[in-house]
């Protein structure tokens, strides 16, 4: 569940888990009605975690939340 107090990088985790784990960055970007230069370094971070992969235009949850 979505709310007020859930935090950014959840809110990626949340929707990436509840989409069947793939989505492309710009579907992504909308589903967290995010902006690009806010996305990018959740994401980076989020990848370098190893709780997702980036491969090309692809976002893939890599392991379970």
């Amino acid at each position: 569940m979505t709310g007020p107090f859930q935090s950014p990088r959840d809110r990626v985790l949340w929707i990436l888990a509840h989409h069947g784990g793939k989505m492309k960055r710009s579907r992504l970007r909308a589903a967290t009605k995010m902006r690009e230069a806010y996305l990018n370094p959740i994401l980076g971070e989020l990848e370098r975690e190893e709780r997702i992969r980036i491969s090309g235009d692809i976002i893939t949850l890599e392991r379970a939340i």
